[in-house]
C-alpha cells in the first residue's frame, strides 16, 4: 500500500459520461441527478440504469434530463453496473448511487488521478448530515464512518462504487462487472483491476453525501452486503467474533456519544447478520 500519493500535474482533456444504478429510487434520483449535471467538469451523457423499479422513478429520471435504460427484471447492482458502462460511450464512466450526491468539484478533483495512466478506478468517502434518528445515527458511526480520522489519498487493494470514476479501458480490459452478482460487484472488479496491472486510488477529499432516509432493515441489509463478500457466509466462529466486536468495540462507541439507542443497534447486529446469512440465500 502506498500512502501521500500525488495527483497528476498534466492537463489531458477528458471525456466523461455518468451512469446512475437505480431501484425504487422516486425520492432522491432528481437530485442525484441534478448533482450529476452541476459537475464544474461537464458530463457529456447522464444515463440511469432502473433495476425494474415499481415506484415511478424512470419517469422522475427522464423528467430531470436523463436517458434511462430498464432492466428486464430486478436483477441485481452487478448487472446494473455491467449495462451502465455498457450503455455510455466515454473514456471516463461516473457511477453515483441513486440515494448520494456529489458536490460540483467532485470530478474535478477526482479527473487529476484519472490522467494518470495507470489508474483505472478512483473512489471517495461517504458523508451525511449531523443528527437525524437512531438509526439514521447508526449509519453515519460505523457504516460511512463519519468523523474517523482521515487518511491522505492512498493507493488501494480495494474498490467501492458509490461515488466513483473509471478508466473504460480499464474496466473493459479486466471483463467489465460481473452481472452474476447482485452485491459485491465493485470489490470483485477491483480485485481484478489490480490484477490486471492497474492503480485503484481512494481519496478521501472526495465525498458524496447520503440524502436517502432509511428504515433499520435497510441499514442492517446494507451492512451485511458490504461485509459478507461475494459467497455470503458467516461460520460460527464469525458470528462469535462479530458478537464481541459489537459488545466490546460498536455499543461502547455508542455509549460514549450519548446514544444509547444506537447501542440496542449495535448489539442487534451480530444477530441480523446470521439471520440474514442463513435464512436468505442469494438470488440466480
Amino acid at each position: 500500500m502506498l500512502v501521500n500519493l500525488q495527483p497528476s500535474t498534466s492537463r489531458v482533456p477528458v471525456n466523461v459520461s455518468a451512469y446512475i444504478p437505480c431501484f425504487n429510487n422516486r425520492r432522491t434520483i432528481a437530485e442525484v441527478i441534478a448533482s450529476v449535471r452541476q459537475q464544474t467538469v461537464a458530463v457529456h451523457e447522464i444515463v440511469v440504469v432502473d433495476d425494474a423499479s415499481t415506484d415511478g422513478s424512470p419517469e422522475v429520471a427522464r423528467a430531470a434530463g436523463a436517458r434511462v435504460a430498464i432492466q428486464p427484471s430486478n436483477l441485481g447492482r452487478g448487472p446494473a453496473r455491467r449495462r451502465g458502462m455498457e450503455e455510455t460511450s466515454a473514456q471516463f464512466v461516473v457511477s453515483c448511487d441513486a440515494t448520494y450526491v456529489i458536490p460540483p468539484d467532485y470530478l474535478a478533483r477526482a479527473k487529476v488521478w484519472m490522467e494518470r495512466p495507470e489508474v483505472g478506478a478512483v473512489y471517495g468517502r461517504i458523508s451525511q448530515e449531523q443528527g437525524g434518528d437512531a438509526v439514521t445515527r447508526w449509519r453515519g458511526r460505523h457504516l460511512f464512518k463519519v468523523g474517523a480520522p482521515k487518511c491522505p489519498a492512498t493507493e488501494v487493494s480495494s474498490f467501492a462504487t458509490t461515488g466513483s470514476i473509471v478508466r473504460r479501458s480499464a474496466v473493459e480490459a479486466v471483463g467489465n462487472y460481473d452481472a452474476s452478482l447482485r452485491h459485491t460487484e465493485d470489490a470483485e472488479l477491483g480485485s481484478r483491476l489490480i490484477r490486471g496491472g492497474w492503480k485503484i486510488i481512494c481519496d478521501p477529499d472526495l465525498v458524496v453525501y447520503s440524502v436517502a432516509q432509511n428504515s433499520l432493515g435497510q441499514v442492517l441489509e446494507r451492512y451485511w452486503r458490504w461485509h459478507a463478500g461475494v459467497d455470503e457466509r458467516l461460520s460460527f466462529g464469525g458470528y462469535l467474533r462479530k458478537i464481541w466486536f459489537s459488545i466490546r468495540c460498536m455499543a461502547p462507541h455508542d455509549l460514549r456519544e450519548g446514544d444509547p439507542a444506537a447501542a440496542l443497534i449495535s448489539l442487534l447486529l451480530p444477530h441480523a447478520q446470521l439471520w440474514r446469512t442463513l435464512f436468505s440465500s442469494k438470488k440466480p
